[in-house]
Protein backbone atom coordinates (compact mmCIF):
# COMPACT_ATOMS: atom_id res chain seq x y z
CA UNK A 1 0.00 0.00 0.00
CA UNK A 2 1.33 3.68 -1.06
CA UNK A 3 1.44 6.34 1.01
CA UNK A 4 -0.87 8.17 -1.06
CA UNK A 5 -3.41 5.40 -0.46
CA UNK A 6 -2.62 5.71 3.23
CA UNK A 7 -3.06 9.33 3.41
CA UNK A 8 -6.70 8.32 2.33
CA UNK A 9 -7.64 5.62 4.56
CA UNK A 10 -6.21 8.49 7.35
CA UNK A 11 -8.32 11.16 6.49
CA UNK A 12 -11.39 9.18 6.15
CA UNK A 13 -10.52 7.83 9.44
CA UNK A 14 -10.46 11.28 11.18
CA UNK A 15 -13.95 11.80 8.97
CA UNK A 16 -15.35 8.60 11.01
CA UNK A 17 -13.95 10.54 14.68
CA UNK A 18 -14.89 14.47 13.87
CA UNK A 19 -16.47 16.34 11.54
CA UNK A 20 -14.96 17.88 8.23
CA UNK A 21 -13.77 20.83 9.34
CA UNK A 22 -11.76 19.35 11.97
CA UNK A 23 -9.60 17.27 9.42
CA UNK A 24 -6.58 19.94 8.25
CA UNK A 25 -5.48 20.00 5.12
CA UNK A 26 -1.92 18.57 5.18
CA UNK A 27 1.01 20.87 5.20
CA UNK A 28 3.63 21.41 2.46
CA UNK A 29 6.20 19.30 3.91
CA UNK A 30 3.96 16.35 4.01
CA UNK A 31 5.16 16.21 0.16
CA UNK A 32 8.42 15.06 1.22
CA UNK A 33 7.77 12.86 3.38
CA UNK A 34 5.86 11.36 1.12
CA UNK A 35 8.47 10.94 -1.80
CA UNK A 36 10.92 9.31 1.07
CA UNK A 37 8.43 6.86 2.68
CA UNK A 38 7.17 5.35 -1.46
CA UNK A 39 11.05 5.36 -2.22
CA UNK A 40 11.49 2.94 0.96
CA UNK A 41 8.12 1.26 0.05
CA UNK A 42 8.98 0.35 -3.51
CA UNK A 43 12.81 -0.60 -3.21
CA UNK A 44 13.62 -1.41 0.46
CA UNK A 45 14.72 -5.41 0.40
CA UNK A 46 14.73 -6.31 4.16
CA UNK A 47 11.43 -5.71 5.60
CA UNK A 48 10.40 -8.94 5.62
CA UNK A 49 13.83 -9.81 6.68
CA UNK A 50 13.94 -7.53 9.55
CA UNK A 51 9.94 -8.24 10.49
CA UNK A 52 9.48 -5.13 10.24
CA UNK A 53 6.01 -3.20 9.69
CA UNK A 54 6.71 -0.32 7.40
CA UNK A 55 2.68 0.83 6.97
CA UNK A 56 2.76 0.82 10.46
CA UNK A 57 5.43 3.45 10.76
CA UNK A 58 3.44 5.15 7.95
CA UNK A 59 0.51 5.82 10.35
CA UNK A 60 2.32 6.60 12.91
CA UNK A 61 4.27 9.37 11.10
CA UNK A 62 2.27 10.67 8.27
CA UNK A 63 0.15 12.75 10.53
CA UNK A 64 3.12 14.33 12.54
CA UNK A 65 4.54 15.26 8.97
CA UNK A 66 1.38 17.20 8.32
CA UNK A 67 2.29 19.34 11.51
CA UNK A 68 5.33 20.09 10.60
CA UNK A 69 5.48 23.80 10.06
CA UNK A 70 9.73 24.49 9.46
CA UNK A 71 12.30 22.15 7.40
CA UNK A 72 14.37 21.36 10.93
CA UNK A 73 10.65 19.73 12.31
CA UNK A 74 10.23 17.80 9.17
CA UNK A 75 13.77 16.53 8.83
CA UNK A 76 13.78 15.49 13.07
CA UNK A 77 10.44 13.46 12.02
CA UNK A 78 12.10 11.51 9.04
CA UNK A 79 15.38 10.87 11.17
CA UNK A 80 13.42 9.17 13.95
CA UNK A 81 11.42 7.40 11.09
CA UNK A 82 14.28 5.64 9.15
CA UNK A 83 16.46 5.54 12.87
CA UNK A 84 14.27 2.39 13.84
CA UNK A 85 15.37 0.72 10.52
CA UNK A 86 19.12 0.19 12.46
CA UNK A 87 20.63 0.80 9.40
CA UNK A 88 24.08 2.69 9.31
CA UNK A 89 23.78 2.85 5.68
CA UNK A 90 21.16 5.16 5.62
CA UNK A 91 22.52 8.83 5.38
CA UNK A 92 21.12 12.31 5.05
CA UNK A 93 22.62 14.77 2.96
CA UNK A 94 22.99 18.69 3.59
CA UNK A 95 22.73 20.81 1.17
CA UNK A 96 23.51 24.70 0.00
CA UNK A 97 20.93 25.95 -1.60
CA UNK A 98 22.69 24.91 -4.95
CA UNK A 99 22.18 21.65 -4.03
CA UNK A 100 26.11 21.15 -3.13
CA UNK A 101 26.10 18.55 -0.44
CA UNK A 102 27.71 20.57 2.98
CA UNK A 103 27.29 17.59 5.39
CA UNK A 104 26.59 13.74 5.59
CA UNK A 105 25.27 12.78 9.18
CA UNK A 106 24.07 8.68 9.78
CA UNK A 107 20.48 8.48 11.38
CA UNK A 108 21.42 5.44 13.29
CA UNK A 109 24.75 4.99 14.52
CA UNK A 110 26.35 2.09 16.43
CA UNK A 111 29.30 2.71 19.23
CA UNK A 112 32.21 0.38 17.97
CA UNK A 113 34.80 -0.63 20.17
CA UNK A 114 37.98 -0.86 18.82
CA UNK A 115 40.20 -4.03 18.35
CA UNK A 116 43.34 -2.02 17.81
CA UNK A 117 45.58 0.54 19.06
CA UNK A 118 47.24 3.19 16.26
CA UNK A 119 49.96 4.16 18.70
CA UNK A 120 50.71 0.84 19.70
CA UNK A 121 50.30 -1.05 16.15
CA UNK A 122 52.86 1.73 14.63
CA UNK A 123 55.32 1.89 17.35
CA UNK A 124 55.40 -1.31 18.50
CA UNK A 125 54.75 -3.48 14.97
CA UNK A 126 55.28 -1.03 11.78
CA UNK A 127 58.09 1.28 12.70
CA UNK A 128 60.25 -2.08 13.48
CA UNK A 129 59.43 -3.43 10.48
CA UNK A 130 60.07 -1.06 7.71
CA UNK A 131 57.02 1.42 7.58
CA UNK A 132 56.41 3.56 5.00
CA UNK A 133 53.43 5.38 3.64
CA UNK A 134 52.72 8.10 1.12
CA UNK A 135 54.39 10.88 1.68
CA UNK A 136 56.69 8.67 3.93
CA UNK A 137 54.88 7.99 6.95
CA UNK A 138 50.72 7.46 8.26
CA UNK A 139 50.04 11.23 6.83
CA UNK A 140 46.78 10.50 4.73
CA UNK A 141 45.02 7.03 5.96
CA UNK A 142 47.06 4.12 4.51
CA UNK A 143 50.54 2.40 4.20
CA UNK A 144 52.34 -0.24 4.35
CA UNK A 145 55.57 -2.19 6.07
CA UNK A 146 58.87 -3.31 3.78
CA UNK A 147 57.37 -6.74 2.53
CA UNK A 148 60.69 -8.21 3.11
CA UNK A 149 60.50 -7.94 6.58
CA UNK A 150 56.65 -7.36 7.47
CA UNK A 151 54.20 -8.16 4.14
CA UNK A 152 51.66 -5.68 6.20
CA UNK A 153 49.47 -2.93 3.71
CA UNK A 154 46.68 -0.83 5.90
CA UNK A 155 43.73 1.26 4.78
CA UNK A 156 42.53 3.62 7.22
CA UNK A 157 40.49 6.76 5.83
CA UNK A 158 40.72 8.92 3.04
CA UNK A 159 40.07 12.25 3.50
CA UNK A 160 38.80 12.96 0.62
CA UNK A 161 38.08 11.19 -3.27
CA UNK A 162 41.47 12.42 -4.55
CA UNK A 163 43.63 10.32 -2.78
CA UNK A 164 42.14 7.32 -3.68
CA UNK A 165 44.61 7.12 -7.10
CA UNK A 166 47.57 7.74 -4.46
CA UNK A 167 46.04 4.38 -2.10
CA UNK A 168 46.03 2.27 -4.97
CA UNK A 169 49.28 3.41 -6.52
CA UNK A 170 50.82 2.19 -3.45
CA UNK A 171 48.87 -1.02 -3.09
CA UNK A 172 50.62 -1.50 -6.46
CA UNK A 173 54.14 -1.38 -5.22
CA UNK A 174 53.60 -2.92 -1.87
CA UNK A 175 52.06 -6.32 -4.28
CA UNK A 176 54.57 -5.97 -7.18
CA UNK A 177 56.75 -5.82 -4.36
CA UNK A 178 55.12 -9.67 -3.07
CA UNK A 179 55.09 -10.97 -6.04
CA UNK A 180 58.75 -10.64 -6.72
CA UNK A 181 59.88 -11.48 -3.05
CA UNK A 182 57.62 -14.39 -3.68
CA UNK A 183 56.28 -13.70 -0.62
CA UNK A 184 53.88 -16.61 0.95
CA UNK A 185 51.30 -14.30 2.46
CA UNK A 186 50.64 -10.75 3.09
CA UNK A 187 48.33 -8.84 5.79
CA UNK A 188 45.97 -6.34 4.64
CA UNK A 189 44.28 -4.20 7.68
CA UNK A 190 41.35 -2.64 7.77
CA UNK A 191 39.98 -2.76 10.96
CA UNK A 192 40.07 1.19 11.27
CA UNK A 193 38.25 2.01 7.90
CA UNK A 194 34.80 3.06 9.52
CA UNK A 195 31.57 3.17 7.61
CA UNK A 196 31.28 6.34 5.62
CA UNK A 197 34.77 6.27 4.11
CA UNK A 198 36.52 4.82 1.91
CA UNK A 199 33.42 4.89 -1.08
CA UNK A 200 35.68 5.45 -3.44
CA UNK A 201 38.33 2.83 -3.10
CA UNK A 202 35.54 0.11 -1.70
CA UNK A 203 32.92 0.75 -3.77
CA UNK A 204 33.73 1.01 -7.68
CA UNK A 205 37.34 0.78 -7.57
CA UNK A 206 37.13 -1.73 -4.71
CA UNK A 207 36.56 -3.79 -7.65
CA UNK A 208 39.66 -2.86 -8.89
CA UNK A 209 41.20 -3.29 -5.22
CA UNK A 210 39.86 -7.04 -5.09
CA UNK A 211 41.08 -7.98 -8.40
CA UNK A 212 44.83 -7.67 -7.25
CA UNK A 213 44.78 -10.84 -5.09
CA UNK A 214 42.79 -13.29 -7.74
CA UNK A 215 44.12 -14.71 -10.79
CA UNK A 216 41.00 -14.69 -12.48
CA UNK A 217 37.19 -13.57 -12.52
CA UNK A 218 35.65 -15.09 -9.59
CA UNK A 219 31.79 -15.07 -7.74
CA UNK A 220 31.41 -12.82 -5.36
CA UNK A 221 28.35 -12.01 -2.94
CA UNK A 222 24.90 -12.34 -3.58
CA UNK A 223 22.67 -9.21 -3.39
CA UNK A 224 19.34 -9.36 -2.74
CA UNK A 225 16.87 -6.65 -4.54
CA UNK A 226 13.15 -6.52 -4.69
CA UNK A 227 11.12 -7.65 -7.68
CA UNK A 228 7.14 -6.11 -6.66
CA UNK A 229 5.36 -5.22 -4.24
CA UNK A 230 5.58 -7.87 -1.55
CA UNK A 231 8.27 -7.04 0.55
CA UNK A 232 9.45 -11.38 0.02
CA UNK A 233 9.50 -10.79 -3.49
CA UNK A 234 12.80 -11.07 -4.43
CA UNK A 235 14.52 -11.04 -7.56
CA UNK A 236 16.89 -14.25 -8.45
CA UNK A 237 20.13 -14.69 -6.39
CA UNK A 238 23.04 -13.24 -9.20
CA UNK A 239 26.43 -13.52 -7.38
CA UNK A 240 28.68 -10.20 -8.09
CA UNK A 241 31.39 -11.03 -10.33
CA UNK A 242 34.40 -9.52 -9.52
CA UNK A 243 37.50 -9.46 -12.21
CA UNK A 244 40.95 -9.45 -12.14
CA UNK A 245 43.38 -6.22 -11.24
CA UNK A 246 46.37 -5.00 -13.06
CA UNK A 247 48.56 -7.52 -11.41
CA UNK A 248 47.64 -10.19 -9.20
CA UNK A 249 49.15 -11.66 -5.85
CA UNK A 250 48.01 -15.00 -5.27
CA UNK A 251 49.11 -16.43 -2.19
CA UNK A 252 47.68 -16.37 0.93
CA UNK A 253 45.65 -12.97 2.39
CA UNK A 254 45.09 -12.73 5.21
CA UNK A 255 42.58 -9.86 6.56
CA UNK A 256 42.12 -8.01 9.73
CA UNK A 257 38.66 -6.80 10.29
CA UNK A 258 36.67 -5.34 13.20
CA UNK A 259 33.72 -3.91 14.37
CA UNK A 260 34.54 -0.82 12.80
CA UNK A 261 34.18 -2.60 9.40
CA UNK A 262 30.48 -1.07 7.78
CA UNK A 263 29.40 -0.01 4.91
CA UNK A 264 31.43 0.34 1.76
CA UNK A 265 34.48 -2.01 3.72
CA UNK A 266 31.74 -4.47 4.92
CA UNK A 267 30.72 -4.48 1.17
CA UNK A 268 34.48 -5.08 0.33
CA UNK A 269 34.67 -8.22 2.94
CA UNK A 270 31.61 -9.70 2.23
CA UNK A 271 33.31 -10.33 -1.28
CA UNK A 272 36.86 -11.15 -0.86
CA UNK A 273 35.70 -13.83 1.77
CA UNK A 274 34.79 -15.58 -1.24
CA UNK A 275 38.22 -15.88 -2.90
CA UNK A 276 39.86 -18.86 -2.25
CA UNK A 277 43.02 -17.65 -0.96
CA UNK A 278 41.61 -14.94 1.43
CA UNK A 279 40.88 -15.47 5.00
CA UNK A 280 39.01 -12.65 7.40
CA UNK A 281 40.77 -12.59 10.79
CA UNK A 282 39.49 -9.95 14.00
CA UNK A 283 36.19 -9.56 15.50
CA UNK A 284 32.48 -9.32 13.95
CA UNK A 285 31.94 -6.77 11.19
CA UNK A 286 29.51 -3.90 11.87
CA UNK A 287 26.56 -5.02 10.21
CA UNK A 288 26.14 -2.74 7.53
CA UNK A 289 25.88 -3.42 3.45
CA UNK A 290 23.38 -1.70 2.45
CA UNK A 291 23.49 0.04 -1.06
CA UNK A 292 21.34 3.13 -1.04
CA UNK A 293 20.15 5.50 -3.55
CA UNK A 294 19.53 9.29 -2.96
CA UNK A 295 15.90 11.24 -2.60
CA UNK A 296 15.06 14.85 -1.92
CA UNK A 297 12.97 15.28 0.86
CA UNK A 298 12.86 19.28 1.00
CA UNK A 299 14.82 22.18 -0.34
CA UNK A 300 18.62 21.76 1.19
CA UNK A 301 18.42 17.68 2.67
CA UNK A 302 18.65 14.79 0.94
CA UNK A 303 18.05 11.06 2.48
CA UNK A 304 19.38 7.93 1.04
CA UNK A 305 17.10 5.08 0.55
CA UNK A 306 17.81 1.28 0.37
CA UNK A 307 18.05 -0.39 -2.86
CA UNK A 308 19.40 -3.76 -2.32
CA UNK A 309 21.72 -5.61 0.29
CA UNK A 310 23.33 -8.42 0.90
CA UNK A 311 20.64 -11.05 2.80
CA UNK A 312 22.94 -13.69 2.72
CA UNK A 313 25.16 -12.34 5.39
CA UNK A 314 24.26 -10.48 8.52
CA UNK A 315 27.74 -9.71 9.59
CA UNK A 316 30.94 -11.08 9.15
CA UNK A 317 33.80 -12.73 11.16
Amino acid sequence: MRIRQLTVLLLVSAGCLHSPQAVEEPREFTDGFINIFERYEEKCPYFAHKDIDWQERGYQYYPLAGECSTESELIELITDMLTELHDPAIAITRCDDEGMPIEVTYPFSVEYESNYDMDVLVEHYLEPNGWAGWEDGYVQGFGWCDPSVLPYFFLDTLPTSGYTDAALDSLDVFVASCIELDVPAIIIDVRMNPFGFMENLFGSSGLSFMGRFTEKSRPGAIYRSRSGPEYDMYEDRRPAVRSTGLQQYTGSVVVLVGENCAGWSENMLANFINFPNVVLVGDTTGGSVSYCGSASVSDHYRYGYVKRTILTYDKLG
